[in-house]
């Protein structure tokens, strides 16, 4: 096949910092004995055992990282990278993924400023499948994407990237399998070991310190025959998110009024609308919320020699994370008419006032009922008070067995379960004001954030109106189940053949989400027409808001605002609720808050939607096989694996039966016909070959090539039956489930050349090439239904193409230059350069490439390590990319190039005791992200700095 995408390279230094628990004589397997797949001492698909010299020498810190990350790179028959502990509860970094973002080729996405999931050569979180000793661990996300921040990294011993597959490797990763190791005791020292440490989380922004403590504690008898290991724990970071969010810019015909702000006397003539091929912001919101992150994590694991042929290991990790989000908003959202529309030579609204109420005075007749649709509305001042929690737990226990037959032939019996369950509670309550004066928004060009001005008086709590109200709560399980048969056969001695690998395995997984909310009544006081009780409101200021922003020092900062819990116990009241409003009379009111009240909960109870349900069921059985074979200078691996599918999708059909539209407002209120039970089954079959080369050039360098054709199956959630419909009359949108998906299919082509300098130092460089079929992501297609036609956003089959690539890594240290100050310095850094070709049917957006894909990459870490003191500080950058193809109105939503510093020093006092600090993003780098144009923001979101300064001691 030929690569017509030309490579860009660059030479520079580096790779992630990696290392083993026990560095110095720990062997380095790409799953353990707690895992399903199987390791190989002639390092056919996998990373073999480091070899050491006979007298040993102890490395600990950073260059027992790079010792060991080089050991795992060079042993390797395909193309691994890895990112370990320095020590016994001691991971690189305060969360994986932020480890994982130095290895080459590999991206994060943050969540609150914590890495959340990870991008592996362009391809996003739900291409990369994450394994927890060698098992699927269950998420609590709808998808199948792996969330690294429910996992503390005191915890891991170890995380394993693998960018090339082999048949005994679980298929599903395109972009790359993740394997998170837990600590191992029989691969420890013997004796009783521990350590603690202690530490406080400070987050500038909120201006509050936070506690971070952890311990491991480890036994092995002397003759290596029981081990236990048990780790734990604890972190409650309080954090701030500062935000500005546009959500969405709507495309098309906009409806104006012909005259100025100051117009006077005009009639229905004045009605027009603009041209086509503009683009509108939908609204404009400014916004800060206050988190807490607590994570609790506990993980163990006991080891046992039943003899001499016999290892069983029984290991088990809990998961607790609640993340609680309470958020404070000022928002204008805007609707058609707009009066005095401007838009620059892209087609993008630069200016424009939004009616008031004196407007509407001085020009009656535009309010006009007989006008419908067309009548003049009025602009909107809101303060909203929302609510968004995340509340998970999760699992994961297994049990392995290894029997060493015989000196030749090795297998193993593993079974684990695992489950993750995920509660969601929410509120969204908007008290606001309809505007008195005209107000303006404008977009300067050179200006990041859009001025918002002539709002009138927003902090008048006189003025304030119930308006919309809005609580749910989602709820997702997923449960696994695991059995996994494997076999190795060793012939080193004899012919090209030197070992077989063989194996079956069988997963089960089920995957549920419910949703209950009260969204047939969220616009029970729509209009602003129920004042709310000044005695229930407060003023509140965005102090210091997004200060690094252009735009901000003329911010809308000052506003109000309320507990959400006490308004709705306000608009809950019978009395309130028989106010007349939304053109009916006060009989015709009473009677409605009678119909409401009796709802479940009343007008704001949780109410079940079985229209939402999503219920998926996947079984999967597989088998492999794998033949290693090698010579003098080479060594490889080719084979294949073969996985049957069977997915059940479950749920309830619920068709609309109308949609209402409240006098002076445009929220669509829909109602539904009775749900009707539906299920979908689909099943299909891969086979997936592979092959893996290595040739030895000199002793210090080598090359490795591989094939293969990989598949990511959908996720679970897309699969569902479900529907959703919301909107309002100019934006009527829909979304759910697609149980008729395919998997997503890659033909897989890796080359690598690497030089080694020196145990610790080397070079690499390495290409690849991915042609996809079937790719699978987010969609919108116009769906009518009745008068409205809903922009239907869901997963769907679409491009054909591919992905090519050039990776750049190297470490080097300076111990040949000096044995004194300067030979404790070293660099490690990378490049990756990636390209992509897409296409798409003729009836959908065909200018995007893939979600996720930065066409540049690159990380750089200068570290510095002698006389007790450790010391690095690193760099991540990414360019400009896609985040979906198809977002808010169908449109692409981009994030600009993001660069962060880290640093992190520490100092052994003794040898036992060590104090350590960390600064995260010291650079105070913020998130910009855009529909098509920079200048069409729509989100602006701003974490801040955060240092942890602890201790850790050891016995």
């Amino acid at each position: 096949m030929k690569m017509n995408k030309g490579y860009l390279l660059a030479a520079v230094a580096g790779v992630a910092m990696s290392t083993s628990v026990h560095a110095q004589t720990t062997p380095i397997d790409s799953v353990q004995d707690g895992g399903a797949a199987i390791g190989s001492q002639s390092g056919v698909g996998t990373a073999t055992q480091d070899v050491q010299p006979s007298e040993e020498i102890v490395v600990t810190g950073i260059r027992a990282s790079l010792r060991s990350s080089q050991a795992t790179k060079r042993n390797a028959a395909q193309i691994v990278d890895s990112v370990s502990a320095e020590d016994v509860g001691k991971f690189p970094d305060v969360n994986i993924s932020e480890s994982l973002q130095r290895v080459t080729g590999v991206a994060i996405d943050r969540n609150g400023g914590e890495g959340q999931f990870i991008t592996v050569r362009g391809l996003g979180p739900q291409f990369n499948t994450v394994l927890v000793n060698g098992r699927i661990m269950a998420t609590d996300n709808p998808g199948r994407e792996f969330s690294f921040d429910v996992l503390s990294p005191n915890m891991i011993q170890r995380t394993d990237i693998y960018k090339s597959t082999v048949p005994q490797l679980q298929e599903g990763g395109i972009g790359a399998t993740v394997n998170i190791v837990t600590a191992r005791p029989l691969d420890g020292k013997a004796g009783m070991h521990v350590t603690a440490s202690a530490a406080g989380m400070y987050d500038t922004l909120r201006d509050k310190a936070s506690p971070d403590l952890s311990g491991v504690a480890s036994f092995t008898n002397e003759a290596k025959t029981f081990g236990a290991v048990v780790s734990a724990s604890y972190t409650n970071r309080r954090s701030q998110n500062d935000q500005f969010i546009i959500h969405g810019w709507l495309p098309g015909t906009q409806g104006l009024i012909a005259g100025g702000a100051g117009a006077t006397g005009l009639g229905a003539g004045s009605l027009v609308d603009s041209a086509n091929g503009i683009f509108t912001p939908r609204d404009s919101t400014f916004n800060r919320s206050l988190e807490s992150r607590e994570r609790l994590n506990v993980a163990g694991t006991v080891q046992g020699r039943l003899g001499d042929k016999l290892l069983l290991t029984v290991d088990g990790l809990y998961s607790k994370f609640d993340v609680r989000s309470a958020g404070r908003t000022f928002g204008a959202f805007y609707t058609p008419r707009f009066i005095g529309l401007t838009t620059n030579g892209n087609g993008t609204v630069v200016g424009f006032n939004r009616p008031g109420s004196q407007f509407l005075a001085a020009n009656p007749q535009l309010g006009d009922p007989a006008l419908a649709d067309r009548r003049v509305t009025l602009s909107q001042n809101d303060n909203y008070a929302s609510q968004a929690d995340r509340l998970t737990k999760s699992y994961q226990a297994g049990a392995n067995l290894k029997w060493s037959v015989s000196d030749n032939l090795d297998l193993r019996f593993d079974a684990s379960r695992t489950q993750a369950k995920n509660r969601t509670p929410n509120a969204f309550v908007v008290v606001g004001s309809l505007a008195q004066t005209s107000p303006r928004w404008d977009l300067v060009q050179g200006t990041e954030l859009p001025i918002l001005s002539n709002l009138g008086p927003i902090t008048d709590p006189a003025l304030m109106r119930a308006h919309y109200t809005a609580v749910g709560e989602g709820r997702v399980r997923d449960t696994g189940s695991e059995y996994h048969f494997d076999g190795e056969f060793r012939n080193e001695d004899a012919g090209i053949v030197k070992s077989i690998l063989f194996g079956a395995a069988y997963n089960e997984r089920h995957k549920r989400r419910t949703n209950t909310d009260n969204s047939d009544t969220v616009c029970t006081f729509c209009g602003y027409e129920v004042p709310i009780p000044t005695s229930l409101l407060s003023p509140y200021t965005l102090d210091n808001w997004l200060p690094r922003t252009s735009g901000s020092d003329k911010a809308p900062v000052d506003f109000i605002t309320f507990d959400p819990s006490a308004v709705i116990a306000y608009l809950s009241q019978p009395n309130v609720l028989a106010l007349a409003r939304q053109g009916r009379t006060a009989a015709e009111q009473s009677a409605e808050a009678g119909r409401q009240l009796a709802l479940a909960g009343g007008p704001f109870g949780l109410r079940d939607r079985p229209g939402q349900l999503l219920d998926v069921r996947e079984k999967v059985w597989a088998g492999y096989l794998n033949v290693g074979v090698g010579g003098p200078r080479w060594s490889g691996n080719i084979g294949f694996r073969v996985a049957d599918t069977s997915v059940l999708s479950q749920g309830f059909a619920q068709t609309i039966r109308s949609i209402r539209v409240n006098p002076g407002d445009d929220n669509l209120n829909i109602v539904f016909n009775d749900p009707s039970a539906t299920s979908v089954r689909s099943s299909y079959r891969n086979f997936l070959p592979s092959a893996n080369v290595k040739y030895d050039l000199t002793d210090d360098m080598l090359l490795r090539a591989a094939a293969s054709q990989t598949v990511t199956r959908p996720t679970l959630t897309d699969l569902g039956v479900d529907n959703n419909y919301t909107g309002r009359i100019t934006a009527a949108v829909s979304g759910g489930g697609n149980p008729a998906l395919r998997p997503f299919k890659s033909t897989n082509y890796d080359l690598s050349y690497e030089w080694y300098l020196s145990d610790i130092s080397y070079v690499s460089v390495a290409g690849f090439y991915k042609q996809f079929s079937d790719f699978l992501e987010q969609q919108t297609l116009p769906v009518p239904v009745g008068a409205y036609t809903f922009q239907d956003t869901r997963t769907r089959n679409g491009a054909t193409g591919s992905v090519t690539g050039v990776e750049v890594g190297g470490q080097l240290t300076a111990d040949s230059l000096s044995s004194g100050f300067i030979g404790g310095f070293g660099v490690a850094g990378n490049y990756t350069y990636v390209s992509s070709s897409a296409k798409r049917t003729a009836t959908i957006n065909n200018s995007c490439g893939y979600n996720g894909l930065s066409p540049h990459s690159a990380n750089g870490s200068l570290f510095f390590q002698k006389y007790g003191l450790q010391a690095r500080a690193s760099y991540n950058w990414r360019s400009s990319f896609l985040r979906t193809c198809f977002s808010d109105y169908g449109q692409p939503e981009n994030r600009r190039a993001y660069g962060q510093l880290d640093f992190s020093a520490s100092y052994d006092i003794t040898p036992g005791l060590q104090v350590y600090v960390q600064g995260v993003n010291l650079t105070k780098s913020y998130v910009f992200d855009y529909s098509v144009l920079e200048e069409r923001v729509k989100n602006i979101q701003n974490t801040g700095t955060r240092f942890i300064f602890g201790a850790r001691a050891s016995f």
